[in-house]
């Protein structure tokens, strides 16, 4: 896929795949890496929770794909929102959208 011109590619990986060990070596559930643009999730993940950690991935490779700089934690806090609620905030814009005439 392709994020404001840059090519990023996602992997399922098991649950013991670096990628996935943390400097404190513990087990994450998905990973955005800037410098290769790959994201890897752990394979795993019953499909919901691998759609939120997709989500939540992606919204790290959007940052990273259009140089959104904010802090560790305050990318944590915006990548967390949608991954656990991004479904919810577009269905209801989509609801509201619909129901509003655009000219």
């Amino acid at each position: 896929m392709i994020i404001n011109g840059v090519r990023w590619r996602v992997r399922l990986v098991s649950p013991a795949h670096p990628m996935l060990l943390t400097p404190h070596k513990t087990h994450a559930l998905g990973v955005c890496d800037k410098v290769t643009q790959t994201i890897c999730i752990d394979e795993t993940l019953s499909p919901q929770l691998l759609k939120e950690v997709l989500c939540h991935e992606l919204v790290h490779a959007f940052m990273y794909s259009y140089d959104i700089d904010l802090t560790y934690d305050e990318e944590e806090i915006v990548a967390t929102l949608m991954g656990e609620y991004g479904d919810d905030i577009l269905e209801m814009t989509d609801a509201i959208y619909d129901g509003i005439k655009v000219k």
